[in-house]
This record gives C-alpha cells, sequence and structure tokens, in this order.
C-alpha cells in the first residue's frame, strides 16, 4: 500500500531531475547573457542544483529504504506514464504535461525561496 510519503518520494524522483534539467538550461542562457553581473546569478543558480543533487540522492536513498521503484513508462498521447511499485504493490500514474510543467515551477520557486533563505 503507498502512504503520502511513499508518494511524495516518488514525485520528487519524478521532478527533481526535470527541475535540475531545467536549471542547467537556464544557467547555460545566463552563462552566454548580457548582464552587467552575470556572476551573482550563475553562482546562486549552480548552488540550487548542488542542492537539488544532494536532495536527490537523499529521495534514492530513502526510496530504496522503502522498497520503492518509480518506472517511466513513456507517454500514452500527451500524457506521461509512471509506474510506481511499493512492497509489491504497483500503480499507475498519469501526469498532464501542463500539470508537471506547474509542479516544475513550484519546485524551482521553493528551492529559491530556500537559498535565498540560507544566503
Amino acid at each position: 500500500m503507498f502512504d503520502k510519503d511513499d508518494e511524495h518520494l516518488a514525485n520528487q524522483f519524478i521532478y527533481l531531475p526535470l527541475v535540475r534539467k531545467v536549471l542547467e538550461r537556464d544557467l547555460h542562457f545566463l552563462r552566454n547573457a548580457k548582464l552587467k553581473f552575470n556572476e551573482p546569478y550563475i553562482d546562486f543558480v549552480e548552488q540550487v542544483i548542488i542542492q537539488i543533487g544532494k536532495d536527490l540522492g537523499q529521495v534514492k536513498k530513502e526510496m530504496f529504504q522503502r522498497r520503492l521503484s518509480v518506472y517511466n513508462q513513456g507517454k500514452v498521447g500527451e500524457l506521461s506514464v509512471y509506474l510506481f511499485v511499493c512492497k509489491g504493490y504497483r500503480r499507475e500514474v498519469r501526469l498532464f504535461p501542463h500539470l508537471m510543467k506547474q509542479s516544475v515551477e513550484e519546485y524551482v520557486r521553493k528551492y529559491f525561496n530556500v537559498m535565498k533563505k540560507n544566503a
């Protein structure tokens, strides 16, 4: 059976790599931008990417301890399909692209706010 913690971990496992990919792409644009002060922005985004990597490592560790796996099943039409497996229980999750984009943006905002508070 899946509890809220399992579902939260599975969602983090799906979204954190997407967030990191978006920020790495944005970092590329920042490096090539004609800003007056590029370095503060670049440093900030790099720190966020590092933190996401640490958090993703922790998520994977917790998933292993809980015997939770997430498998990307590909796309069905526009939907992204994932299979959650936990202690023998299986659950298929279908995610809408616009909701995934919203979730990625929420994660980016969350990480920016956390890093801003720690600065």
